[in-house]
Formats: structure tokens, sequence, C-alpha cells
């Protein structure tokens, strides 16, 4: 299985970013949409577990929590959007977690728009975790539905690792091989899979065993749920390799994320079909918004095909 690990050649690829790029007016327009609905709003706000207790699939965070001998640990929810997915309620405690999303200035935006009663979300990149939290200073990292998002996963993973204490968790559940699953639409451009026990990250152009990547400074605990969720509890044992992490590398890499995404909307062209694509995006949400569930989902099926 090849193992093509982009963190070691220090080179953001670009054409991810522009993908990435692509799939902010799709993203931004769904969350718009559902928040301005006040029928699906109010079924996400019974269904997320904001206020109440945690519980994740193949974990017990209660128990890991209370063996870390502390009144306040540091928590994250990196990729989060506006799903509030995770509990914040630990060992019958408010637990303060941080929500973070590189798409937050939009998210608080639609937060307050609506007057919504919810934490504000925190600006982060999971490629660039680094530079918005100090290494080696949090407890948990919860990503859920969102690595398969980002434009370097594999990165993502490395940077998490670098920011959590050793002995920190970085918790990840996903829907199996979702890219593939979605035509690799908007910000699905990732799967993960489980094979043998092992963490499989791939796509059409690069396959990753990230159990294998890992081995040496972090232990991967892969299941699948009954559901069919890919689970892995990636435990870090060890400082991170110098040749997949340094301080100026990710400086360096957020840089050029800065100018790769300034010199793309530079560009005429590429500005008005953003705009295009915000505003059909917008439009097709709200459409479908007006429709039952059942009628969506037969339509995302055979989108699907």
């Amino acid at each position: 299985m090849a193992n093509n690990l982009s963190s070691k050649n220090n080179t953001t690829d670009k054409e991810s970013i522009t993908r990435w790029l692509k799939g902010i007016p799709y993203e931004v327009a769904f969350w718009r949409s559902y928040y301005g609905n006040r029928k699906r709003r109010n079924d996400l706000f019974r269904w997320s577990l904001y206020g109440k207790c945690c519980a994740l699939d193949n974990f017990d965070i209660d128990s890991y929590i209370a063996a870390l001998n502390t009144d306040s640990p540091k928590i994250l929810d990196v990729g989060c959007a506006l799903s509030y997915a995770f509990g914040n309620i630990i060992n019958c405690k408010d637990a303060h977690v941080v929500y973070v999303d590189p798409l937050a200035p939009f998210y608080n935006e639609i937060l307050r728009h609506h007057n919504i009663d919810r934490p504000a979300i925190t600006f982060g990149m999971i490629e660039s975790l680094s530079a918005a939290f100090a290494p080696d200073s949090t407890d948990f990292i919860h990503v859920r539905n969102a690595l398969d998002h980002c434009a370097d996963p594999f990165e993502g993973i490395v940077q998490s690792l670098v920011v959590l204490k050793k002995g920190g968790v970085l918790y990840l559940n996903h829907f199996r091989n979702e890219a593939q699953n979605e035509g690799y639409r908007g910000f699905h451009q990732f799967n993960l899979s489980e094979e043998s026990g092992n963490l499989i990250l791939w796509n059409k152009d690069t396959t990753i065993n990230v159990t294998e990547a890992l081995n040496g400074f972090a232990d991967v605990n892969t299941t699948v749920t009954d559901a069919g969720r890919i689970v892995a509890v990636i435990t870090k044992t060890d400082d991170i390799p110098e040749e997949l992490y340094s301080v100026n590398e990710t400086a360096r890499r957020q840089s050029e994320m800065l100018m790769a995404t300034a010199m793309y909307f530079h560009r005429l062209g590429n500005s008005t079909r953003y705009q295009l694509s915000r505003f059909i995006s917008t439009l097709g949400h709200r459409t479908m918004r007006l429709m039952p569930y059942s009628i969506l989902n037969r339509i995302k099926r055979l989108a699907s095909k």
C-alpha cells in the first residue's frame, strides 16, 4: 500500500487548496439555509449534544477525562461547523470546549443574524492547528465528519498530535469513504476507511496507512461502529519527529495558504465563479429545505450514482 506522506515533503498542494476554496460557498450556504429554516434549525438543536452529556462511539470519554486529575481539561472540537455535535457535559460537569473551524467568521455571522445562544466559533485550520494553539497544551481533540473536508488531512492529524499533550487523545469519527459517496463534490475530497485494524486515508491520487505512518509516536485504535462509521482513537505517546513538524514550516504553510487564497480570488474569473456558486448554492439549499427528508435522500442517492 502506497504511503504518500504530504507532510514530509513540506509543500502545500495548491490544487487541494483550490478545491477547498471552491467548496466554501456550498458549505456556508448549507448552514445559512439550515439556520434560516426554523423547523430544520429546531430539529438540529434537538439532535445536537450542546448542553447534554457527551457520548462518543467506541470511547469512554468520562473515564478518560476523570483519569486526567484536572478540573479544567482543555478540549477542542475541530472542524465543528454549526452542528454542535460534541456534548459539553462530561462526568456531570460543564466542560469548557473550544469550538474551532476555518469558516468561523461565516458561522459567527449566522449565529449573530439569527440571535442563536451558542458559543462562538474560534478560527483555526487543522492543517496549521499549532499556529492557533500551543504545542503540548491540549488534552482531547474531537473531529467528527471534518477531517475528510480539509486540504491536507494527514497534516491535520500530525498538527493535532503536536497540540496534544503526551497521553492526549485525538478522536476521529467519520462516515466511511464519504468523498467517494459524495462524488468528490465540494469539501468532500478524502476518504477514511479501515483495513485489518488500520486507519486508511485515501482519495483518487494517494493512499496513506495512518496507523503505520504514526507508529513510534502515536497509537491508533481503529474500529467500525454498527452503523458503519469509522472511529479512530489516536493517543500521542511521544514527540512528533522533526521531519514531520517544525514551527517554521507551520508558519510557512499558513502564509502559503493565505497567499494562495489571495491569488485565487484576485483573478476576476475565479471571484465571479465564486459569487455565482454562492448564489446557486444558496438558492439550491433553500429550495431543498422545503422538501421532505425522504425526497432529499432519494435525490442524494441518485446524484451519487
